[in-house]
């Protein structure tokens, strides 16, 4: 992930202290792995529905906290990026295709990435 340390976040606010940077960032970071991980478990054949829900569950609530962190702290460009991987996500639960599948998994690869 790339640092955020200069970045005030949206809407004004003031510059993140060096503690809250890395505290941001280490939640990020730590949402996104969970998020790839589940997403990888319930992209596997023959998984039982219930653990699909908690699957789910998972990918929903680091989903969340990816974005609040996102707002918090990250750039113009990673917003956008977690825009797509919300929007991907959310054509995923509705028709877990494999082309959208792979959406899903270019939005965080790219994430990854930056």
């Amino acid at each position: 992930m790339q640092d955020v340390s200069s970045v005030g976040g949206t809407g004004g606010q003031k510059p993140l202290t060096p503690e809250q940077t890395q505290h941001l960032q280490e939640d990020y970071q730590k949402s996104f792995d969970l998020f790839e991980n589940a997403l990888k478990e319930y992209s596997k054949p023959n998984v039982e529905y219930h653990k699909k829900e908690q699957l789910k569950k998972v990918m929903d609530e680091a989903l969340d906290v990816m974005n609040k962190t996102a707002h918090a702290a990250l750039q113009e460009g990673k917003l956008t990026q977690e825009k797509a991987l919300a929007n991907d996500y959310q054509a995923y639960m509705k028709d877990p295709t494999d082309a959208n599948q792979q959406k899903l998994l270019a939005d965080l690869e790219a994430l990854k990435s930056s």
